[in-house]
């Protein structure tokens, strides 16, 4: 993603208050009301009449952010109310039939709460913080909802979460960059979307050069630090009457070989990085890892950061090959000799371990100097670039205690399949863990008393990220069980791809937090039962085969190309260059991590998104057929099979009709129009392997059997483009337009091109359209 919002502030405000993102962010868009037919059960009390909220966090002696939280939190209750069809009558109003009250209670567990149901129609909800709160609200909402009536269970609960951080990207169309997280780009209904998932922290993500005021480097200063640290201040502050902190993934300096900082200080030059996408690439050099003046910079500005805005949750570092820089980072291996793993002769004297120890330790100190409660963990994503122990247990064995470790529940496993093992090389819908690495890095955290963070995706996977969901929940749910029996300290849920939903795949994370003893059939089913009534089993059904068809998946794709990516947008051609190519090419940010800092590159050098030709060389590392067997039929197999089970997953709900107008209707309408979008993306996965194998055959030998049946599989995927264009009518929210981690094409637009190529080559090859 871009590492700063500066080259695209007009576009994050604008996405960020358009009507489209907005609606998806109210947490009550999908609340039913009640249903007058229900009666309250055994222990249960039915709450009637008029309602009346109120607060008493404590008085004036309590905290701010306790006493912003209990208001914030009764109007979200009143608003949730009326939504469920009950009257609330002004909180001075004494008259009222039923009272729900907040209050401050020292003695609840930090984040957790306690609900008292009373006799009187009274509901206590009591916590000692503002997580706490919020998390009790939530609890409440969601049991009304799932029961359909006003009814609740008499006598005490309390509930204690099972781990106490958990931390979500963003939502769908709010922005998540340094430094402009200010309400027009970052609104408050982004907190609070993120509060109703149970979620109480935030990613930020990007440049830690726009926040440095320093008497070490001046050279690097922000010219707007005061008003950066000033929003961000406020940002952290607005979040905070929502339960949710935010966590900050910061991106280090990459300076030119020359910059004033380097001619000054020639010892703060790093290791030379590799080159980036530019035509003509910069020479450019991260600060070096070791040097003492770099270590206190990078201590200073750390310091500085949560002394300015002391509500800032944490630090999350990537110290394996990317953000976090150091100089066994990404180094330009090209002057290399054997065995060497930098170019930085001053680390060149250390191991990587050692390395990598003393700057998160230099970081460390600084933060806990001024917040010894925040989390500093140390993410080593994709760290085999420079370690030499898959699972960085030397890492782990050097750092010191108080540093947490932040590890994915996946990542770096081949998953044994039927016939092939699947390489998990980055996050995966498909494999749901544990991979073997975090088993191990789990056993020596517990040796050292050290905490372990978990990262996963609770939504989606890089087998398919162009989705805000993949509605296969019980192969979900299995993920987040395996997340549970690590028992984390604190998970990461999602990295920063489509933006939090708040779809039902995200709500699994709350019921594994706060209810890990309901078991995943049973959560299923209560979840299809509130939202789609006498449609649930069958959406059960359809889940259960999205999951199959999720588990049919050969290998993890490239970024952000082809078929699995842009779906039934994905030209076929017979011709040797790809008509009007213009059409299907993005600007890729993500790219920006081999630019110098504060480059535009990303913003001038275009990419296609199109599969021109199987890309053997990404799937022989991605995918190992067993002995006796070639990889390449088992891949056209395997998508074959995952495109039936997706089929049959549309085709169980596709003619399912709910009471026109209400809530159940457009939540059945948008798991429709996502189940046979996910169905046509893998035909034409399917088709387009299949049709690239041909088109090879035909252009290297003159096969006319393939070319005929090149066309009728064109044939085929026109027919299927042209149903596809009708979801992303009624469907906008699934446009690829709308993705804030890169500049993309419009679905439409793409899927028009295509359809108008593919009929022209099928007319002029005498086969019609």
């Amino acid at each position: 993603m871009m590492h700063n919002s500066l080259l695209i502030e007009e576009r994050l405000r604008i996405t960020n208050q358009h009507a489209l993102h907005r609606s998806r962010r109210d947490p009550h868009r999908f609340v039913s009301r009640l249903d007058p037919s229900l009666q309250a059960a055994a222990g249960e009390i039915a709450l009637h009449g008029s309602w009346r909220i109120t607060g008493a966090a404590g008085g004036a002696a309590a905290p701010a952010a306790l006493q912003d939280a209990v208001r914030e939190a009764a109007q979200d209750l009143a608003g949730f109310l009326a939504c469920f069809g009950v009257e609330v009558v002004d909180e001075a109003d004494g008259s009222s039939d039923v009272h729900i009250r907040f209050t401050a209670d020292d003695e609840v567990a930090e984040g957790a709460y306690r609900r008292v149901v009373s006799e009187d129609a009274s509901v206590e909800i009591a916590a000692k913080d503002a997580k706490g709160i919020w998390a009790g609200l939530i609890d409440l909402e969601r049991t009304l909802s799932l029961r359909g009536a006003p009814f609740l269970t008499l006598g005490s609960i309390g509930r204690v979460p099972s781990w106490e951080t958990q931390i979500s990207q963003a939502p769908f169309g709010s922005n998540y960059l340094v430094p402009d997280l200010s309400d027009s780009c970052l609104s408050d209904d982004a907190f609070r979307m993120l509060a109703h998932a149970g979620i109480n922290g935030m990613t930020i993500y990007g440049d830690w050069l726009l926040y440095v005021k320093s008497s070490i480097f001046p050279e690097l200063n922000a010219e707007d630090y005061e008003r950066h640290i000033a929003v961000l201040r406020d940002a952290s502050e607005r979040a905070a009457r929502f339960g949710v902190s935010l966590f900050y993934v910061p991106v280090s300096p990459k300076l030119l070989a020359d910059h004033p900082l380097f001619l000054r200080c020639p010892s703060a030059r790093g290791a030379k990085l590799h080159p980036g996408i530019a035509a003509e690439p910069k020479t450019i050099h991260n600060l070096c890892s070791t040097d003492p003046d770099v270590l206190a910079f990078h201590a200073e500005t750390m310091e500085r950061l949560f002394r300015e805005v002391p509500l800032l949750g944490g630090l999350i570092l990537i110290i394996g090959g990317e953000s976090y820089y150091h100089c066994y980072m990404r180094p330009d291996r090209r002057a290399l000799t054997r065995g060497e793993k930098t170019n930085c002769p001053c680390c060149l004297a250390s191991s990587p371990e050692e390395v990598v120890a003393g700057l998160l330790k230099a970081t460390a100190d600084a933060v806990h100097s001024v917040k010894p409660e925040a989390p500093v963990m140390a993410w080593p994503y994709s760290a085999t670039g420079w370690s030499g122990d898959p699972a960085q247990l030397r890492l782990i064995e050097t750092m010191e205690e108080r540093i947490a470790l932040l590890t994915t529940i996946d990542k770096d496993q081949w998953a044994q399949k039927e016939y092939y093992t699947k390489h998990i090389w980055d996050y995966s819908v498909d494999y749901t863990g544990p991979a073997d690495n975090i088993v191990k890095q789990a056993e020596v955290l517990d040796q050292r008393g050290m905490d372990l963070y978990i990262k996963t995706e609770t939504a989606l996977g890089l087998e398919f990220i162009q989705f805000p969901y993949i509605p296969c929940l019980q192969r979900l749910a299995e993920k987040w069980s395996r997340v549970k029996e690590l028992r984390p300290e604190g998970v990461l849920q999602s990295w920063m791809f489509f933006g939090m939903w708040g779809s039902r795949a995200e709500e699994l994370g709350w019921w594994a937090s706060w209810y890990p003893e309901r078991s995943a059939d049973e959560v299923i089913a209560a979840i299809a039962e509130r939202d789609f009534g006498a449609n649930a089993s069958a959406l059960v059904e359809a889940w259960a085969s999205c999951s199959e068809a999720i588990g049919r998946l050969p290998y993890i794709p490239m970024y952000f190309t082809g078929p699995e990516f842009i779906g039934p947008a994905h030209p076929l051609y017979a011709a040797d260059e790809l008509p009007g190519r213009e059409t299907f090419e993005a600007l890729l940010y993500y790219l920006q991590e081999n630019e110098e800092t504060f480059s535009d590159t990303v913003n001038e050098v275009r990419h296609l998104l199109v599969l021109e030709e199987i890309p053997h060389r990404h799937i022989e590392e991605a995918m190992r057929a067993d002995p006796g067997y070639d990889y390449w039929p088992l891949l056209l197999a395997e998508y074959a099979l995952a495109r039936d089970h997706a089929k049959q997953a549309w085709e169980t709900v596709k003619d399912l009709k709910a009471a026109e107008g209400g809530a159940e209707q457009e939540r059945l309408q948008e798991e429709q129009w996502l189940l046979e979008l996910l169905y046509r993306t893998l035909e034409t996965t399917s088709s387009t392997y299949a049709f690239l194998e041909l088109k090879a055959r035909y252009r290297e030998a003159g096969d006319e059997a393939a070319l005929r049946r090149m066309l009728s599989i064109m044939a085929r995927e026109a027919e299927n483009a042209r149903s596809a264009r009708i979801i992303y009518e009624h469907a906008p929210w699934l446009d690829l337009a709308l993705r804030l981690d890169g500049h993309y094409p419009s679905s439409l637009g793409m899927i028009d091109a295509k359809i108008r190529l593919m009929e022209e080559e099928l007319r002029s090859l005498g086969t019609g359209g």
